[in-house]
């Protein structure tokens, strides 16, 4: 074989070999029924039927961390959009997209070094990243989870036919990827259905993660009356009424309020978390409980307490973690 030949031969060996195992391009979103394998991609599909599961890779053209321009971040915030390809209203004009979801999605940890983002769409409970993967988080907003659920929400309402839905990456308010595909058929409110167990499934993971924070300033007498206000007020007998198993300080130190015309103190405020030991042997987190002194004659008064966020489930095993 002549030399000219054998390289032309070699490189064409070594591209096929790097197809392979990078086929898919940099912005582009890839689909398919099953979890996908982001080094080897298989079983891939652009069409769907009503009740589908759906699975996506986001190919990046840079690692998260790179994108978001700021490397030594803990967290990345990435957007992800779906809309709609509505046909034209007139002859004359152009398909339009309307949004029908928008979810954020944190991410940390190694998947901050990835070049790719998994992204359920519409997962089985038993092959999901987006909810069972600590470095890729979404919040709950009220009692329904954003990511898979809003997605599977947003699939259910469509109407009898053909759809093409696109799907896009936001990171650091710039598009990073891009893909799109077609679901048909007459039952879309099945993907109703599948949103409520996959919601379920979210409460789940969550709870068994579930942790307690750290004390950010260690106080016991104040802890003490921290937790004898708590159980004084009508938040506690209406709301949370269960033993208090542990408290702590979420603030390093007290934050003053002032009377934002004159400049005078009104009081001081600090926050903490505690764990409640409920009737039926479970246990709650109640966060960002705020507590509060009132500044009289020159000094500060008794701790009050003055309100309380949202509650999270957490096995009673996780709270000394």
């Amino acid at each position: 074989m002549k030399t000219k030949e054998f390289f032309v031969l070699f490189f064409f060996f070594i591209a096929l070999i790097s197809s392979n195992l990078y086929p898919q391009n940099s912005g582009e979103i890839i689909f398919s029924n099953k979890l996908i394998d982001p080094i080897k991609p298989v079983n891939l599909a652009s069409s769907f039927n009503a009740g589908d599961n759906i699975y996506s890779v986001a190919f990046l053209p840079n690692t998260i961390a790179a994108l978001s321009k700021n490397q030594n971040a803990k967290y990345v915030d990435v957007e992800i959009f779906l809309y709609e390809l509505k046909p034209p209203l007139y002859d004359y004009q152009q398909p339009f997209e309307e949004q029908i979801d928008f979810s954020n999605l944190k991410v940390s940890g190694d998947a901050l070094s990835n070049k790719f983002l998994m992204i359920d769409i519409v997962p089985t409970t038993e092959s999901i990243t987006a909810y069972g993967d600590k470095n890729l988080s979404y919040e709950k907003f009220g009692k329904e989870f954003y990511g898979p659920v809003k997605y599977a929400q947003a699939l259910g309402k469509l109407t009898p036919g053909e759809h093409t839905i696109i799907v896009r990456i936001s990171i650091n308010y710039e598009y990073v990827a891009e893909g799109r595909f077609k679901v048909k058929g007459n039952n879309f409110p099945l993907y109703n259905d599948m949103a409520g167990v996959l919601n379920e499934a979210a409460d789940n993971f969550k709870y068994k993660d579930a942790g307690f924070p750290t004390a950010a300033m260690n106080d016991n007498k104040l802890e003490a009356e921290m937790i004898a206000a708590l159980k004084n007020s009508q938040t506690y007998k209406e709301r949370i009424n269960g033993q208090v198993i542990k408290l702590v300080i979420i603030d390093p130190d007290w934050m003053i309020r002032r009377n934002e015309i004159t400049g005078i103190i009104l009081h001081r405020y600090i926050r903490a978390t505690a764990a409640v030991k409920n009737d039926d042997g479970t246990c709650t987190v109640w966060q960002l409980i705020t507590f509060q002194q009132d500044y009289v004659g020159n000094k500060f008064g008794k701790t009050k307490f003055d309100g309380v966020g949202d509650p999270y489930k957490i096995p009673c095993e996780n709270v000394g973690k």
